[in-house]
Protein backbone atom coordinates (compact mmCIF):
# COMPACT_ATOMS: atom_id res chain seq x y z
CA UNK A 1 0.00 0.00 0.00
CA UNK A 2 1.25 3.31 -1.22
CA UNK A 3 2.03 5.21 2.08
CA UNK A 4 2.47 8.91 1.90
CA UNK A 5 4.87 10.97 4.68
CA UNK A 6 4.52 14.69 4.66
CA UNK A 7 6.68 17.19 6.78
CA UNK A 8 4.67 19.43 8.29
CA UNK A 9 4.72 22.21 10.60
CA UNK A 10 5.97 25.03 8.52
CA UNK A 11 3.46 26.23 9.31
CA UNK A 12 1.57 23.72 11.37
CA UNK A 13 -2.15 24.87 10.79
CA UNK A 14 -1.30 24.66 6.83
CA UNK A 15 -0.11 20.59 6.93
CA UNK A 16 -2.64 19.84 9.34
CA UNK A 17 -5.46 21.68 6.82
CA UNK A 18 -3.60 19.48 3.95
CA UNK A 19 -4.42 15.79 5.99
CA UNK A 20 -7.89 17.24 5.85
CA UNK A 21 -8.20 18.07 2.45
CA UNK A 22 -6.69 14.71 1.93
CA UNK A 23 -9.31 12.74 3.46
CA UNK A 24 -11.84 14.82 2.35
CA UNK A 25 -11.15 13.79 -1.20
CA UNK A 26 -11.19 10.16 -0.32
CA UNK A 27 -13.87 9.71 1.39
CA UNK A 28 -14.56 6.03 0.84
CA UNK A 29 -17.24 3.12 2.13
CA UNK A 30 -14.67 1.99 4.70
CA UNK A 31 -12.15 3.84 6.55
CA UNK A 32 -10.27 1.29 6.18
CA UNK A 33 -9.97 1.59 2.64
CA UNK A 34 -8.56 5.53 2.79
CA UNK A 35 -4.67 6.10 2.97
CA UNK A 36 -2.67 5.74 4.86
CA UNK A 37 -0.32 8.68 5.58
CA UNK A 38 2.58 9.79 8.14
CA UNK A 39 2.35 12.83 9.46
CA UNK A 40 5.96 14.59 11.34
CA UNK A 41 4.77 18.21 12.15
CA UNK A 42 7.53 19.82 13.05
CA UNK A 43 7.17 23.57 13.88
CA UNK A 44 10.76 24.60 15.06
CA UNK A 45 12.53 24.99 11.72
CA UNK A 46 14.25 27.99 11.83
CA UNK A 47 12.48 30.64 9.36
CA UNK A 48 12.58 29.46 5.56
CA UNK A 49 12.29 33.06 4.13
CA UNK A 50 15.07 34.58 6.62
CA UNK A 51 17.23 31.38 5.67
CA UNK A 52 17.39 32.62 2.31
CA UNK A 53 19.79 35.08 2.70
CA UNK A 54 20.92 34.66 5.81
CA UNK A 55 22.51 32.14 8.05
CA UNK A 56 20.48 28.83 9.02
CA UNK A 57 20.33 27.02 5.48
CA UNK A 58 22.61 24.18 6.54
CA UNK A 59 20.33 23.77 9.57
CA UNK A 60 17.36 23.80 7.74
CA UNK A 61 19.24 21.17 5.23
CA UNK A 62 20.32 18.82 8.04
CA UNK A 63 16.98 18.76 9.34
CA UNK A 64 15.28 18.41 6.61
CA UNK A 65 17.24 15.20 5.75
CA UNK A 66 16.35 14.05 9.21
CA UNK A 67 12.66 14.41 9.24
CA UNK A 68 12.37 13.17 5.58
CA UNK A 69 14.44 10.07 6.30
CA UNK A 70 12.98 9.61 9.30
CA UNK A 71 9.29 9.48 7.50
CA UNK A 72 11.10 6.90 5.04
CA UNK A 73 12.43 4.89 7.86
CA UNK A 74 9.08 4.65 9.53
CA UNK A 75 7.05 3.30 6.27
CA UNK A 76 6.50 6.04 3.91
CA UNK A 77 6.85 5.17 0.05
CA UNK A 78 6.66 8.88 -1.07
CA UNK A 79 7.36 11.96 0.54
CA UNK A 80 5.60 15.63 0.60
CA UNK A 81 6.99 18.69 2.03
CA UNK A 82 4.06 21.07 3.07
CA UNK A 83 6.34 24.38 2.77
CA UNK A 84 7.36 25.78 -0.67
CA UNK A 85 9.94 27.80 0.40
CA UNK A 86 11.57 24.90 2.10
CA UNK A 87 12.67 23.71 -1.61
CA UNK A 88 14.59 26.16 -1.82
CA UNK A 89 17.23 24.04 0.69
CA UNK A 90 16.59 20.83 -1.32
CA UNK A 91 20.04 20.64 -2.62
CA UNK A 92 21.52 20.80 0.54
CA UNK A 93 19.38 16.97 1.61
CA UNK A 94 20.85 13.57 0.95
CA UNK A 95 19.96 12.73 -2.85
CA UNK A 96 18.66 9.53 -1.63
CA UNK A 97 15.97 10.99 0.12
CA UNK A 98 15.27 13.75 -2.30
CA UNK A 99 14.21 11.13 -4.62
CA UNK A 100 11.48 10.04 -3.17
CA UNK A 101 9.98 13.80 -2.69
CA UNK A 102 7.36 15.02 -4.51
CA UNK A 103 7.87 18.77 -5.56
CA UNK A 104 5.16 21.14 -4.74
CA UNK A 105 6.45 23.40 -7.21
CA UNK A 106 6.44 20.75 -10.12
CA UNK A 107 2.77 19.89 -9.65
CA UNK A 108 1.64 23.66 -9.17
CA UNK A 109 3.40 24.13 -12.72
CA UNK A 110 2.44 21.16 -14.01
CA UNK A 111 -1.42 22.02 -12.96
CA UNK A 112 -0.85 25.66 -14.43
CA UNK A 113 0.58 23.92 -17.80
CA UNK A 114 -2.91 22.19 -18.06
CA UNK A 115 -4.90 25.05 -17.09
CA UNK A 116 -6.45 28.14 -18.80
CA UNK A 117 -5.95 32.19 -18.07
CA UNK A 118 -3.68 34.51 -16.81
CA UNK A 119 -2.49 33.90 -13.20
CA UNK A 120 -1.74 35.76 -10.04
CA UNK A 121 1.63 34.13 -7.89
CA UNK A 122 0.83 34.07 -4.22
CA UNK A 123 4.33 33.30 -2.18
CA UNK A 124 6.92 34.57 0.59
CA UNK A 125 9.57 37.17 -0.13
CA UNK A 126 11.80 34.28 0.71
CA UNK A 127 10.42 32.08 -2.12
CA UNK A 128 10.40 35.72 -4.58
CA UNK A 129 14.01 36.02 -3.72
CA UNK A 130 14.99 32.43 -4.24
CA UNK A 131 13.27 32.35 -8.03
CA UNK A 132 12.08 29.05 -6.07
CA UNK A 133 9.07 28.71 -9.25
CA UNK A 134 11.25 30.23 -12.20
CA UNK A 135 14.32 27.63 -11.29
CA UNK A 136 11.56 25.03 -12.17
CA UNK A 137 12.24 22.92 -15.27
CA UNK A 138 8.54 23.66 -16.26
CA UNK A 139 8.75 27.27 -15.59
CA UNK A 140 9.26 28.38 -19.39
CA UNK A 141 6.70 26.73 -20.35
CA UNK A 142 4.15 28.85 -17.99
CA UNK A 143 5.70 31.64 -17.57
CA UNK A 144 4.15 33.94 -19.61
CA UNK A 145 0.87 33.44 -18.16
CA UNK A 146 1.85 34.23 -14.70
CA UNK A 147 1.94 37.71 -13.26
CA UNK A 148 4.08 38.67 -9.80
CA UNK A 149 3.00 41.00 -7.64
CA UNK A 150 5.30 44.70 -7.33
CA UNK A 151 7.03 45.20 -4.23
CA UNK A 152 4.26 46.78 -2.22
CA UNK A 153 1.60 44.06 -3.01
CA UNK A 154 4.36 41.36 -2.56
CA UNK A 155 5.27 42.85 1.03
CA UNK A 156 1.35 42.66 1.36
CA UNK A 157 0.96 38.90 0.16
CA UNK A 158 3.88 38.12 2.51
CA UNK A 159 1.93 39.87 5.78
CA UNK A 160 -1.14 37.75 5.11
CA UNK A 161 0.95 34.20 4.98
CA UNK A 162 2.41 35.44 8.68
CA UNK A 163 -1.28 36.86 9.80
CA UNK A 164 -2.70 33.26 8.85
CA UNK A 165 0.78 31.66 10.79
CA UNK A 166 -0.31 33.53 13.79
CA UNK A 167 -3.93 33.13 13.35
CA UNK A 168 -5.12 30.49 10.77
CA UNK A 169 -7.84 30.90 8.29
CA UNK A 170 -8.78 34.63 8.44
CA UNK A 171 -11.74 35.66 7.01
CA UNK A 172 -10.42 39.05 5.14
CA UNK A 173 -7.98 36.64 3.52
CA UNK A 174 -9.93 35.58 0.62
CA UNK A 175 -11.29 38.93 -0.05
CA UNK A 176 -8.25 40.78 -0.31
CA UNK A 177 -6.50 37.97 -2.61
CA UNK A 178 -9.35 38.29 -4.98
CA UNK A 179 -8.70 42.18 -4.66
CA UNK A 180 -5.26 41.48 -5.82
CA UNK A 181 -6.13 38.93 -8.70
CA UNK A 182 -8.44 41.55 -10.03
CA UNK A 183 -5.81 44.34 -10.17
CA UNK A 184 -3.16 42.34 -12.01
CA UNK A 185 -6.05 41.51 -14.54
CA UNK A 186 -6.02 37.94 -13.77
CA UNK A 187 -8.66 35.29 -13.81
CA UNK A 188 -6.74 32.99 -11.14
CA UNK A 189 -4.07 32.66 -8.25
CA UNK A 190 -1.74 30.45 -7.75
CA UNK A 191 -1.29 29.19 -4.09
CA UNK A 192 2.31 29.35 -4.00
CA UNK A 193 2.73 28.64 -0.11
CA UNK A 194 0.98 26.55 1.55
CA UNK A 195 -0.60 28.58 4.28
CA UNK A 196 -3.08 29.83 1.46
CA UNK A 197 -4.63 26.28 1.49
CA UNK A 198 -6.30 27.58 4.52
CA UNK A 199 -8.56 29.59 2.89
CA UNK A 200 -8.45 27.96 -0.73
CA UNK A 201 -12.24 26.54 -0.59
CA UNK A 202 -13.19 30.25 0.05
CA UNK A 203 -10.61 31.13 -3.13
CA UNK A 204 -12.36 28.06 -5.29
CA UNK A 205 -16.22 29.33 -4.13
CA UNK A 206 -15.06 33.14 -5.12
CA UNK A 207 -13.31 32.22 -8.95
CA UNK A 208 -14.32 28.21 -9.45
CA UNK A 209 -12.00 25.01 -9.23
CA UNK A 210 -10.45 25.82 -12.45
CA UNK A 211 -8.66 29.33 -11.30
CA UNK A 212 -7.23 28.58 -7.96
CA UNK A 213 -3.93 26.49 -8.80
CA UNK A 214 -3.37 24.67 -5.21
CA UNK A 215 -0.58 21.72 -5.40
CA UNK A 216 -2.04 20.40 -2.11
CA UNK A 217 -5.22 20.18 -3.21
CA UNK A 218 -3.84 18.26 -6.47
CA UNK A 219 -1.63 15.85 -4.32
CA UNK A 220 -5.02 14.97 -2.00
CA UNK A 221 -6.38 14.01 -5.41
CA UNK A 222 -3.94 11.36 -6.21
CA UNK A 223 -2.90 10.28 -2.68
CA UNK A 224 -3.12 6.27 -3.66
CA UNK A 225 -0.63 7.03 -6.00
CA UNK A 226 2.79 9.23 -7.05
CA UNK A 227 1.57 12.71 -8.77
CA UNK A 228 2.78 11.82 -12.07
CA UNK A 229 5.98 9.54 -11.80
CA UNK A 230 8.07 12.06 -13.86
CA UNK A 231 7.41 14.64 -10.77
CA UNK A 232 8.09 12.59 -8.32
CA UNK A 233 12.38 13.74 -8.05
CA UNK A 234 13.05 17.29 -6.91
CA UNK A 235 16.48 17.82 -7.62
Amino acid sequence: MDVLGVLGGMGPLASAEFLKTLYHANLRSYEQDMPRVLLDSDPGFPDRTQAVDGPGAQEIGDRLTLRLGDLLARGATRLVMACFTAHHFLPLVDPAVRRRLTSLVDVTLTELDHAEGRFLLLCTEGTRRARIFENAPLWDRVAGRVALPGELDQELVHRMVYRMKRHGALGDIAPAVDRLRARYGCSGVILGCTEFHLVADRLVALRGEGNVIDALRAIARTAEAPYGKDLQHAG
